[in-house]
């Protein structure tokens, strides 16, 4: 495993979302590392020190992936569909300017 692709995994492997193989390979990586031992190392203290919580934070941590293009696509859903209804009514449900 190349250093790259290390740092890539990391917040998943923090996460625990690796498979068995590719955590012994980061493991490994990270024995012949130091630069990215040293990387997960403050990776895992700022994981401790700073405890993020909250919908938004689940959200849109970086790993979020599915959950990311799900909430994006609500929100869009949702003002496509005030946009509708103002149009029906023709009027304006609220006034921006």
């Amino acid at each position: 495993m190349k250093c790259h692709e290390c740092r890539y995994l990391m917040f998943d492997y923090i996460d625990k979302k690796l498979s068995e193989p590719v955590i012994g390979e980061m493991e490994k990586h990270m024995e012949e590392c130091p630069s990215c031992a040293e990387r997960m190392a403050k990776l895992n203290r700022q994981q401790e020190e700073e405890k993020p919580s909250g919908l938004f934070w689940y959200l849109l941590m970086p790993s979020g992936g599915f959950k990311r293009f799900f909430f994006v696509g609500a929100i869009f859903t949702f003002i496509l569909v005030l946009a509708l209804i103002s149009f029906q009514l023709k009027k304006p449900l609220f006034r921006l300017f």
